[in-house]
C-alpha cells in the first residue's frame, strides 16, 4: 500500500518535473520516458529495464515500457510502467488494462504514464 500511495507521488512529481520550462499553455506536460523510469524506481525500490515496445503498440501510441521482470522475485513486487504519446491513448490503454488485470494488481495512471 505505501509502495502504491509512494508510486502516485512519483508519477505526480515526474509530470511536475516535466512541466518545467513549458510554455504549451492547455496542453498536458510531456513527461520523459527516463523520468516517468526513475521516479518509479526510486518510489517502488525496483530497478526497471528498457522493454521492446511491439511495432503495434508503437504505431497506437506506447513510446516507452519498463519492467522488473528479471527481478521479480528478488523484489517481491512486478512493476510495469508505461508512458504513451498523449492522454487519450494512456485514457484508452488504462481502460484496456483494468478491464484485464486481476484484482490484486494495482494501477497508477496519470497524464501518460501507467504504472501496474
Amino acid at each position: 500500500m505505501i509502495r502504491s500511495i509512494s508510486a502516485l507521488l512519483a508519477v505526480a512529481a515526474a509530470v511536475a518535473l516535466g512541466a518545467c520550462g513549458s510554455s504549451a499553455g492547455d496542453a498536458a506536460p510531456q513527461v520523459t520516458p527516463a523520468t516517468a523510469k526513475a521516479s518509479i524506481e526510486r518510489a517502488a525500490h525496483v530497478k526497471l529495464k528498457a522493454e521492446t515496445v511491439p511495432a503495434d503498440a508503437r504505431e497506437q501510441g506506447m513510446t516507452a515500457s519498463y519492467s522488473n521482470s528479471a527481478t521479480i522475485v528478488k523484489d517481491k513486487q512486478a512493476v510495469a510502467v508505461f508512458v504513451m504519446k498523449d492522454a487519450d491513448v494512456a485514457a484508452e490503454v488504462t481502460d484496456r488494462v483494468r478491464a484485464s488485470a486481476p484484482n490484486s494488481a494495482k494501477l497508477i495512471a496519470h497524464r501518460l504514464v501507467m504504472v501496474v
